[in-house]
């Protein structure tokens, strides 16, 4: 097994990998080295690196031998711009990481315009069933992998010459497949997320009652999310939940990781839910 960091509260990176989950996972997780180092945001066009974070996150990665992984999100036709300007900086400054799509305009952008990045496919293209109720109150950790559901995409990934598949722990089961495809499988842990959108709580909060959402939309927000995940618990289950931005995360029950481990050949780790 092989892992990808994505940190949060700084720039100090653990000997061991797995130290940078929750304590309770640590001993569920087979040993073995960190890989890459992921940045950037996933479910939040206004969380976009700016060039200097990107720069200063690849310098890092290059400093610990690790392989810079940019993730971007879902993309406005504003945002796709800010992809393509950040991506054309970052090769020119010599700068050649793994990008991470969340929308089909991202994979049309690397494909015309940086070819020689490597190109992931993110969580956002697995549509599986995400709502942590599924779990109930005795989760038994099965998960039933059946991989005709995901064939189709996971060829059209492999045939747009996408390196990997980077997925949740779905739990629907069989998104990330046998590895038949030549696609990496990478899986995400321990926070699943089970919403997003462009309506962002957080940020509408930043705005008088009557002009919320509207003004959440249409303007670019200072991220208060970054001071990290607020608790979100629902009665209906007793998996943790955390508020990040415009996303709604749940922790996967440890119980339940067997099954989706053994699909797959990376493993993401994350300090804390951030979109």
């Amino acid at each position: 097994m092989e892992y990808g960091l994505r940190l949060t509260r700084g720039n100090a990176l653990p000997t061991d990998p797995r130290a940078a989950c929750p304590e309770p996972w640590r001993e569920l997780l087979p040993p073995g080295p960190a890989v890459a180092l992921y940045f950037g945001s996933e479910f939040c066009e206004d969380r976009l690196p700016t060039l200097a974070e990107a720069l200063a996150s690849c310098e890092l990665a290059d400093t610990h031998e690790l392989e810079p992984t940019l993730l971007t999100p879902l993309a406005t036709p504003e945002a796709l711009q800010r992809v393509q300007l950040l991506l054309e900086a970052l090769r020119a400054a010599g700068r050649r990481p793994a990008v991470v799509f969340n929308d089909w305009g991202v994979l049309g952008l690397l494909r015309e315009r940086c070819p020689e990045l490597p190109r992931r496919a993110g969580r956002l293209m697995n549509r599986s069933l995400r709502d942590p109720r599924a779990y109930r109150d005795a989760p038994d950790g099965r998960a039933t992998h059946q991989g005709s559901r995901f064939a189709r995409m996971r060829r059209f990934l492999a045939d747009a010459g996408v390196a990997a598949i980077e997925s949740d722990a779905d739990l629907d089961g069989g998104f990330l497949g046998d590895g038949a495809e030549a696609l990496q499988r990478t899986l995400h842990l321990p926070y699943t997320f089970a919403a997003s959108g462009r309506n962002c709580p957080l940020k509408a909060l930043l705005y008088r009652e009557d002009k919320g959402f509207s003004k959440a939309i249409a303007e670019r927000c200072t991220a208060p999310c970054r001071s990290g995940p607020l608790p979100a618990p629902r009665a209906d289950t007793p998996v943790p939940q955390w508020r990040a931005g415009n996303t709604l995360f749940f922790e996967v029950p440890p119980t339940a990781l067997s099954g989706f481990l053994a699909h797959a050949d990376r493993v993401v780790l994350h300090e804390e839910a951030t979109p």
